[in-house]
């Protein structure tokens, strides 16, 4: 008998696994060293397997970098949802951020803090669409931020949008160092400062107010 075809559900698992194992692996090797044959070895699979669910390694990087997009900006909208006021909201959102990147090094390494493709790489290609797709959803993130930054600075009788994008840029940059430096360990060398993460969260949101 002709062997059953997949349901959606198990499609969507398979590339599932596929892209977590894509994460870890451009983590080891690179997007350079990364090819379609090393993640079947890795999968236990021949790589025409992967062919029938991403065309080739750039398409199945996109997917990587817009699930990851998607997935760090709605813990940081849900986050926010408790709050009324934008001042909480903000602080919910700057947690979530710094949360996901402690809870996710690796797939938070791909997103931010290796030297991957983006989106101008991939102008005027075939993942052209593809790639836009994803540029848009990281700068959902942006926005959101943005957005509510805005909202704390017009209550304040300040809304030039120099500052909103300063501060926008401050703010994330204070997160960026805060996950980046206790995922690379490198702060185990001075002290732990685990203890201290949701404190310093909490003093990067402080120039907003």
């Amino acid at each position: 008998m002709p062997k059953p075809a997949a349901t959606q559900k198990q499609i969507e698992a398979v590339r599932k696994k596929m892209i977590r194992e894509t994460i870890f692996l451009i983590n080891e090797i690179g997007f350079s060293g990364f090819s379609m044959r090393k993640l079947g070895s890795r999968l236990g699979v021949a790589a025409k397997t992967i062919y029938n669910y991403f065309s080739d390694k750039d398409e199945l990087y996109l997917e990587v970098l817009s699930k990851g997009f998607s997935l760090l900006h709605n813990g940081m909208t849900e986050a926010a949802k408790v709050h009324t006021d934008p001042l909480g909201q903000l602080l919910a959102m700057a947690h979530a951020y710094v949360c996901f990147g402690l809870e996710n090094p690796h797939y938070y390494n791909v997103l931010f803090s290796m030297d991957l493709p983006r989106f101008s790489d991939y102008i005027d290609t075939k993942h052209e669409r593809l790639a836009d797709s994803q540029n848009r959803s990281a700068l959902k993130i942006a926005e959101t931020t943005r957005m509510v930054i805005e909202k704390i600075i017009c209550q304040k009788f300040r809304s030039d949008p120099r500052e909103v994008d300063y501060l926008l840029m401050q703010l994330w940059t204070s997160l960026h160092g805060i996950v980046s430096l206790n995922n690379s360990r490198v702060t185990l060398e001075v002290g732990n400062f685990e203890k201290d993460i949701d404190r310093m969260v909490d003093d990067a949101v402080r120039i907003v107010q």
